[in-house]
């Protein structure tokens, strides 16, 4: 009779943690995602501002993501793979621009989902068709996804980089919002602008 119990006790905390992290996966770990808002040209963001031009005000800071204030589930599900997204990037300057874009400084896999209603290269990163003043890429869902490897998993600065917004056409630079993963809050508050949405 014992055993019975046991086996039923076993299996019923097999099945809670199995529908645990299933949840977990569709719903808290997308809600533990840092989102943020790009604006071009706003040259580089080394601290909180407010970038003003054709179009609305928009509010960019550097991102910095510690890893140890995320909360248990993460940390005990998915620890090794994080993530940051926009749904937002702003043509504030005066003349149309084709987007570009490229993460600075990666040494290990990040994988780029990227949607929206206007034309893009997945090879180059590129948004094909010019972005007008005052206008934003429709429909916009880019989410980067960090896999650490494990060798990392115990370092205090995991990455430091960056993403850089270039204009297609010229190559010319049009913003740089540094990003840094870190362990133990040893730079700074989780996120900068960003925020877990």
């Amino acid at each position: 009779m014992q055993k019975k119990i046991s086996v039923t006790l076993a299996f019923i905390i097999l099945l809670c943690v199995t529908l645990y992290s299933g949840i977990y996966a569709n719903s808290i770990s997308k809600a533990e995602i840092v989102h943020f808002w790009i604006a071009v040209p706003a040259g580089n963001v080394t601290e909180p501002i407010t970038v003003r031009g054709v179009g609305p005000p928009i509010n960019m800071a550097p991102l910095i993501i510690d890893l140890d204030s995320r909360g248990f589930p993460k940390r005990l599900l998915n620890p090794d793979v994080e993530a940051i997204s926009t749904h937002w990037l702003y043509n504030v300057g005066k003349k149309p621009v084709k987007i570009g874009l490229d993460l600075v400084n990666t040494t290990f896999p990040v994988e780029w989902e990227v949607k929206a209603n206007w034309p893009y290269d997945s090879v180059t990163h590129t948004f094909t068709k010019p972005l007008p003043p005052g206008q934003r890429i429709p429909n916009l869902s880019i989410d980067w996804v960090f896999r650490i490897p494990a060798y990392y998993m115990d370092e205090k600065v995991i990455y430091e980089g960056g993403l850089l917004v270039f204009d297609a056409d010229s190559g010319q630079p049009l913003t740089f919002i540094p990003i840094m993963i870190v362990r133990g809050g040893t730079i700074a508050p989780q996120g900068g602008a960003g925020s877990c949405h």
